[in-house]
C-alpha cells in the first residue's frame, strides 16, 4: 500500500475508482468520489490518495489531507462531513498498513460511516448523521413523515400557503449557475456563523476557491447544485451541495431572515427534496448533528464516528486520551467553556489565514494553499 498526491494518480485508477463507487450499493455520497478530492487537488497541494492493493491489485482508494506534522486529515478539513476509505466489497485490509504504507505517523478522520468495519476497532465519538430516504420517491416520504407523526409538513405547507399569500407566489430552482445567487448564499452564513460565534471555514480563500470550482462541475456522475427559492425577485433561500447519481449532501444553506416567519429555508428543503426525487436520487444526506431541522426532517440515519489510526503506541495513547477529553466535554460546563474557547481561537485563525491569502494563494483561480 502507499499514498501519491492526488494530481499524480493515473487516469486508469480514477476511472476505477469512480466505476467502484457508481456500482456501490450503499450509495456512497459525494465527499467519497474521487471528482471531490480531485478539485480539492486543485486548490491544496496537500491532498494525497492512500491507494489499498492486495497482492498487485487494486482494491480501494482513502483520500486525505497530510499535514506538516505527519497527520492525516479528511480532504477539505472542515467542509468535509463524511471521510473513510472507498474498498471494494469483502476485501479485508488494514488501515494501519495503510498509515505506514503513505508514511503518515497518524490518521485521523472525523465523519467515518460505522458501516466501514475496517475502521471498527479505531472509531470512538459515535454520532447519527440523519437523511431523508427518497429511494420510493418523494411522495413516499412526505406520507413516512405524516405517519410517524410529525406535524412538519403540514406546517410547511402552511408557511407556504401564507408566503403565497402575504408576499407573493414564490418558486424552485433546482440548479442556477447566478453569481449573485451564490455571493448571497455565502453572504448570509458568514452573517449565520458571526451570531452563532462559531468558525467560518468559507472566510479563507482555498476554501472559497474550492466550492466554486464545485459549482461549476457539472457531470453526470458528480455535480455542485445551487438551488434557489425565490418570492418574486426576492431570493428567499439558497442551497449549495454536491450530488453523485443517487445520493445529494445537504451542505451550505442559508435563507433570508426578513421572512424568516414563513420558514423559507425549511421550504427550501422539501422542495429540494421533491426535485431531487424527480431526478432519481434516492436520499440526502443532512450531515451529522442534531439541529432541530434536521431532527424533524429527517426519515432515517446512519451512525458514524472518528477514526484514529496510529502505529505508535504513544501517538494512540494521545489520541485516546483526547476522545475521552472530548466525551466528557460534552456533558460539562467546563467542557463547554472550553469548546468555546477553542471555537475563538479557531476563529482568530482563519481570519488570519485569509489576511494572508494573498501569499498562500498562487495567482489565478484558485491556485494551491496549505
Amino acid at each position: 500500500m502507499h499514498s501519491e498526491p492526488v494530481g499524480t494518480l493515473s487516469p486508469e485508477l480514477f476511472a476505477l475508482w469512480e466505476e467502484m463507487h457508481d456500482a456501490d450499493e450503499g450509495l456512497s455520497g459525494p465527499f467519497l468520489h474521487p471528482a471531490y478530492a480531485r478539485t480539492a487537488g486543485l486548490v491544496r497541494d496537500d491532498v494525497e490518495v492512500g491507494v489499498i492493493t492486495r497482492g498487485d491489485e487494486v482494491v480501494g482508494f482513502l483520500p486525505f489531507q497530510r499535514s506538516r506534522f505527519g497527520v492525516g486529515g479528511p480532504v477539505g478539513s472542515r467542509l468535509c462531513d463524511v471521510a473513510g476509505a472507498f474498498v471494494k466489497p469483502d476485501v479485508p485490509w488494514s488501515p494501519e498498513e495503510l498509515v505506514r504504507g503513505a508514511g503518515l505517523r497518524t490518521l485521523r478522520l472525523p465523519g467515518v460511516p460505522a458501516s466501514m468495519k475496517a475502521f471498527q476497532r479505531f472509531q470512538s465519538d459515535g454520532v447519527a448523521a440523519p437523511v431523508l430516504d427518497l429511494s420510493d420517491g418523494f411522495a413516499a416520504y412526505r406520507q413516512q413523515r405524516i405517519d410517524s407523526g410529525s406535524s412538519m409538513m403540514s406546517q410547511i405547507e402552511r408557511k407556504g400557503r401564507g408566503l403565497t399569500r402575504d408576499v407573493g407566489p414564490w418558486r424552485f430552482e433546482w440548479h442556477t449557475d447566478d453569481d449573485t445567487v451564490f455571493d448571497t448564499l455565502l453572504s448570509w452564513k458568514a452573517a449565520q456563523r458571526k451570531a452563532t460565534g462559531t468558525p467560518n471555514i468559507l472566510d479563507l480563500g482555498w476554501a472559497r476557491a474550492f466550492i466554486q470550482r464545485l459549482r461549476r462541475l457539472d457531470g453526470e456522475g458528480f455535480a455542485g447544485v445551487l438551488s434557489a427559492l425565490w418570492v418574486g425577485d426576492t431570493l428567499a433561500a439558497a442551497h449549495f451541495g454536491i450530488r453523485t447519481r443517487r445520493v445529494l449532501h445537504y451542505w451550505i444553506p442559508a435563507y433570508n431572515h426578513e421572512l424568516g416567519r414563513y420558514s423559507p429555508g425549511l421550504l427550501a428543503l422539501m422542495e429540494l427534496a421533491r426535485a431531487a426525487a424527480d431526478r432519481g436520487i434516492q436520499r440526502i444526506d443532512l450531515g451529522a448533528g442534531e439541529e432541530r431541522y434536521k431532527l424533524r426532517a429527517a426519515s432515517g440515519s446512519f451512525d458514524m464516528s472518528v477514526a484514529s489510526v496510529s502505529t505508535n503506541a504513544t501517538l494512540r495513547a494521545v489520541n485516546n486520551a483526547l476522545d475521552h477529553t472530548r466525551a466528557w466535554s460534552r456533558g460539562s460546563k467546563i467542557g463547554a467553556l472550553v469548546r468555546a474557547a477553542g471555537r475563538g481561537v479557531t476563529r482568530s485563525s482563519y481570519r488570519v489565514q485569509s489576511a494572508l491569502d494573498s501569499t498562500t494563494l498562487l495567482s489565478g483561480s484558485g491556485g494551491k494553499a496549505r
